[in-house]
């Protein structure tokens, strides 16, 4: 008996917290007070290895393309 109870408290608190979640209210707070800041944290986190890794990038495409202008040179 005391199994069922919980089990429908559980599934009651489930369908509640779901209804409450569909609200467009409640959306739109979540998403300015959770979302969007914890983005903007991220992204700020990350920003400086993002450019880091695009400018190795951009580093190795140059050195390949130099080795690949030496290579064809020496070949004529």
């Amino acid at each position: 008996m005391n199994e069922k109870i919980k089990k429908s408290l559980v599934q009651e608190s489930i369908e509640l917290f779901i209804n409450e979640i569909k609200k467009d209210e409640t959306q739109k707070r979540l998403k300015m007070y959770i979302i969007e800041p914890s983005f903007s944290f991220i992204f700020d986190r990350l920003y400086p290895y993002i450019l880091l890794t695009a400018f190795i990038f951009v580093l190795l495409l140059m050195l390949t393309i130099l080795i690949l202008f030496f290579l064809l040179r020496n070949k004529l």
